[in-house]
């Protein structure tokens, strides 16, 4: 288990990857998507960008919440992975999760459009580009949703050493503009931040002299 999480730092997973973990039977154990949502307080008619969706452990519960008003990509590398989504998406006749195949420089989404981007069990792992990019779909108050792996030693999960602790990963995400306004537990191995982007500053108008 713990040799197939170092994985996540090469170019891409297949759907043999995310059938012996990323779909492991036990996950929802210590990690709930749907504890995730409720606790940030996503809501019908949202939009979310899942970064690294892998095989839409994320995204399939989000799409419950977000409803028919609602809308879902799940981004993906991996173009095994972003097929197997687009599968299970219509399998489950869910109109509202749309894959979507992105390169670690670019995610094909235009700016702003998100009300919620998660980065779950990836930000370790993902080229700063891509970061960059997950806050450039982040509309002007939106949510940054990081879930990491804590950095000590857990039954399963990456190498510590390739793991970021709570500083190191609010610090790469701070410098990206955004304000972190929450942090909990997600479980017994992982943590979870929350960022929201800023909004532009409103200037008063001036007043003009009808004379």
């Amino acid at each position: 288990m713990r040799g197939d999480h170092r994985r996540m730092h090469e170019a891409s997973w297949t759907r043999g990857d995310a059938a012996s973990l990323l779909d492991a039977p036990n996950r929802r154990e210590t990690q709930d998507p749907l504890r995730l949502w409720r606790r940030i307080g996503l809501r019908s008619g949202d939009t979310v960008v899942d970064v690294g969706a892998g095989s839409g452990f994320f995204s399939f519960p989000a799409a419950l919440v977000v409803g028919a008003a609602g809308h879902v990509y799940a981004v993906d590398i991996s173009e095994e992975l972003v097929e197997l989504v687009r599968d299970r998406a219509r399998q489950a006749k869910l109109s509202n999760v749309e894959p979507v195949l992105s390169t670690p420089r670019r995610i094909p989404i235009e700016d702003a459009v998100a009300d919620v981007t998660l980065l779950a069990n990836v930000l370790h792992g993902i080229a700063p580009s891509t970061v960059d990019e997950a806050v450039r779909v982040l509309r002007p108050g939106g949510r940054l949703v990081d879930v990491d792996w804590k950095k000590r030693p857990t039954p399963e999960g990456p190498a510590v050493g390739h793991r970021l602790s709570e500083p190191e990963a609010s610090a790469a995400l701070s410098a990206r503009g955004l304000t972190r306004v929450d942090a909990f537990d997600f479980g017994p191995y992982h943590y979870a931040l929350i960022f929201e982007r800023p909004r532009p500053a409103r200037h008063p108008g001036r007043l003009v002299s009808a004379e």
